[in-house]
């Protein structure tokens, strides 16, 4: 595994778990009628931050393009083994 890939997994779950806080915090802050406005908006910036730990912990767009290209030439040269390209002839 990657470095790059351990340290946006670590980010996601940092992520997460401070978005957990932040939700138990919201829901407690909501519960009473004069903080509700500010349990709202950390309600929300909760959620932001699960969005965010899941974008870390799925893979880049680039590296599923990169997976599916790299599987289709292989499948492309186990298809045809012994078939090489032609080469246009100078005449």
């Amino acid at each position: 595994m990657s470095p790059m890939r351990v340290l946006r997994t670590a980010g996601a779950a940092l992520a997460w778990l401070l978005a957990t806080v932040f939700l138990v915090l919201a829901v407690v802050l909501s519960l009473t009628l004069v903080l509700l406005p500010v349990g709202l908006l950390l309600g929300y910036a909760a959620f932001r931050l699960y969005r965010l730990g899941l974008r870390l912990a799925l893979p880049r767009a680039t590296d599923i393009e990169k997976g599916v290209r790299k599987q289709a030439r292989r499948w492309r040269r186990t298809l045809t083994p012994g078939r090489r390209r032609r080469r246009w002839r100078r005449r």
